[in-house]
C-alpha cells in the first residue's frame, strides 16, 4: 500500500510539477492534442501510425511506472522524526518528470510528423480557436 501511494505521488507530481528543466504538459493538454488530431481527415495509414505511437507511449509510461516500482523507494525514507524531507522528494519527482517529459515530447513529435501540411495548418487553427475560447472563460 505504501509503495502504491508513493508511486501515485510520483506519477501525479511528474505530470504537473515544474522542475529546473521546465514543466511537463498537463495530461489534459495531451488529451486535447489527441482529440484534435484524431478529428482531422486522416487516412487509414495515418490512423494506424497514430495508434502505434499511442501504444508505444503507453508502453513507455508503464515502463517508467514499473521502474519506479522496482526501485523500492519507501515512503518512510521521505520523513525523519521532525519533518518531511522535501528536497529528497523533489529530486525523485524531478528525475521522474524528466523521463515522462521526454516520452510525451517524443509522442507529440511523432504524431505531428504523421500529418501533411494541410492537416498541420488545420490543427494549428484549431488550437488557436481552443485558446481563444479558454481566454474568454
Amino acid at each position: 500500500m505504501v509503495k502504491l501511494l508513493f508511486i501515485f505521488l510520483i506519477g501525479f507530481v511528474s505530470l504537473y510539477a515544474k522542475s529546473s528543466v521546465g514543466a511537463c504538459i498537463p495530461i489534459g493538454k495531451v488529451v486535447v492534442l489527441k482529440k484534435s488530431i484524431m478529428s482531422l481527415d486522416l487516412s487509414k495509414d495515418q490512423k494506424a501510425k497514430l495508434l502505434k505511437y499511442e501504444e508505444r507511449l503507453k508502453d513507455k509510461l508503464n515502463d517508467v511506472r514499473d521502474s519506479a516500482n522496482s526501485k523500492n523507494e519507501k515512503l518512510s525514507n521521505l520523513f525523519d522524526k521532525d519533518k518531511f524531507l522535501k528536497d529528497k522528494f523533489r529530486k525523485i519527482t524531478i528525475r521522474e518528470n524528466i523521463v515522462v517529459t521526454k516520452i510525451i515530447s517524443e509522442y507529440f513529435e511523432n504524431m505531428y510528423k504523421v500529418l501533411d501540411k494541410e492537416q498541420k495548418v488545420k490543427l494549428l487553427k484549431r488550437f488557436k480557436r481552443i485558446e481563444r475560447k479558454q481566454k474568454h472563460k
